[in-house]
């Protein structure tokens, strides 16, 4: 074999495992991602929410929505941001994400993105990763909110 056919199959090879090295952890090692769609019927406790998802099959169960910050003011005098910690409890474990809520008081909409957080979620969910997306509305200033639920999940196992 020529030295140029030598070099260039040393080059390809090493591009070839940088590329397999370098991939993010996730990708290797979660093989299973699933697309998740449900429904969330919640009311809000003040400083917390409960509800149900429905639809959804392994997301099906309870939630516990518990607000970690006041409402702040965006640039849109009727729209304000929030978080808070969802924990949805299901038969398969308790998935638990941390979300940045964006509300418009003044046309009863919100959208949420939840971050799955993999070190304190339990049972199937233990070390998943992925984002939910939540978007839903209020008729009645906040108290009761109904939203869809889609995004993925990636499990560990």
């Amino acid at each position: 074999m020529s030295i140029k056919i030598r070099t260039l199959a040393t080059l390809a090879l090493a591009v070839f495992a940088i590329g397999l090295f370098s991939s993010s952890p996730s990708v290797l090692a979660f093989g299973e991602c699933q697309k998740v769609r449900g429904t969330l019927s919640a009311v809000n406790n003040g400083n917390s929410a409960t509800g149900v998802i429905t639809q959804s099959g392994r997301l099906n169960g309870t939630t516990l929505a518990v607000h970690t910050s006041n409402f702040t003011p965006t640039p849109d005098l009727s729209t304000f941001s929030f978080t808070d910690d969802l924990s949805i409890t299901t038969d398969k474990g308790v998935l638990r994400t941390h979300n940045v809520v964006i509300f418009d008081v003044a046309r009863g909409l919100f959208t949420a993105i939840a971050r799955i957080d993999p070190d304190t979620s339990t049972g199937d969910f233990a070390g998943a990763t992925g984002v939910l997306y939540l978007n839903g509305r209020t008729t009645d200033g906040g108290a009761t909110v109904q939203a869809e639920i889609t995004g993925e999940i990636c499990l560990s196992n």
